[in-house]
């Protein structure tokens, strides 16, 4: 009973009433749990209204290589439609620079699962469509103000030739996304606002009550879970802070180390002009001590 008050308490002390659904962890939770299909197929239509997706059964996440010595994958959802379609969806909460080359090294999990050896040995793919859901602008790609990005393999010169239906990418970067639930005038993208931002709220907004949405901050709901879960995604919350801090510490060292850099070119500017320590440290900050450093440096 102590251990669960404490990991209460530390929710408490975060802030936490919801989990936040940008974090892989919860994610998987409430999209890749058996039972929670309905939510599943109500965010893939969100994403891909033309498909008409009636149905999803959820697949294996963990994505094994064919060589032993080859890099073994573990996606968020993976799915599959009544047509055999493979939908695989990723969560992404910080930026990655090659995460386009991400998108295709997983989506080329299924498509080597489903050549098999058949009568024919037929090469003919069902679709696979890898799905991306960002909480950052994807940089690699021609950015923009498009929410779902939806891109297929296609001749260069002429988009209207479709070299093949097989692969599709598509992306969702949720910055992207109105600020407030107010201005969202998408219906159907109300899932993606409450993935975004479900971590942030205190109490589910009264828009969402008689919706299909009020499932997802009942599952939500932290102190509703169960203490492995509470625990678990406490571990992962702690991470993404403790993660969040380094990179803001290593932006900070490095403007400090850039700042540093200008300062002393500045200052070995005005010595090769000859001007006097005096001026030099008005205009500069620097102490006499690093002045004479800067002088003996240039003498040496």
């Amino acid at each position: 009973m102590e251990s669960l008050k404490t990991t209460l308490d530390e929710a408490l002390r975060h802030g936490i009433v919801f989990v936040d659904l940008r974090i892989d962890y919860a994610f998987k939770l409430i999209f890749g749990t058996p039972g929670n299909e309905d939510l599943l197929l109500r965010l893939i239509n969100t994403i891909l209204p033309e498909r008409h997706i009636t149905s999803v059964e959820l697949t294996t996440q963990e994505q094994m290589p064919l060589r032993p010595e080859g890099r073994r994958s573990t996606i968020d959802v993976s799915c599959t439609a009544e047509d055999g379609s493979t939908l695989i969806i990723e969560m992404q909460i910080r930026s990655q620079n090659d995460f386009n080359d991400r998108m295709v090294f997983y989506s080329s999990f299924p498509i080597i699962n489903r050549l098999r050896r058949g009568a024919n040995d037929s090469y003919k793919l069902t679709p696979v469509y890898m799905v991306a859901i960002t909480d950052f602008i994807i940089p690699g790609i021609k950015p923009n103000d498009e929410l779902i990005n939806h891109y297929t393999i296609r001749n260069i010169r002429d988009n209207g030739i479709e070299f093949t239906d097989s692969v599709h990418y598509v992306t969702v970067e949720l910055p992207k996304l109105p600020a407030a639930l107010s201005e969202v005038k998408d219906r159907a993208e109300w899932i993606l606002y409450t993935i975004k931002n479900i971590g942030t709220m205190e109490v589910m907004p009264d828009e969402y009550r008689g919706t299909y949405l009020e499932k997802i901050f009942g599952l939500s709901n932290f102190a509703a879970m169960s203490e492995m879960t509470q625990r678990e995604y406490l571990a992962k919350f702690m991470a993404e802070l403790d993660e969040k801090s380094r990179l803001r510490t290593a932006r900070e060292e490095g403007f400090a180390e850039g700042r540093e850099e200008v300062i002393s070119a500045i200052a070995q500017r005005m010595l090769a002009e000859g001007l006097d320590d005096a001026l030099i440290s008005k205009y500069t900050g620097l102490n006499p001590e690093q002045i004479a450093g800067l002088r003996e440096s240039r003498a040496i």
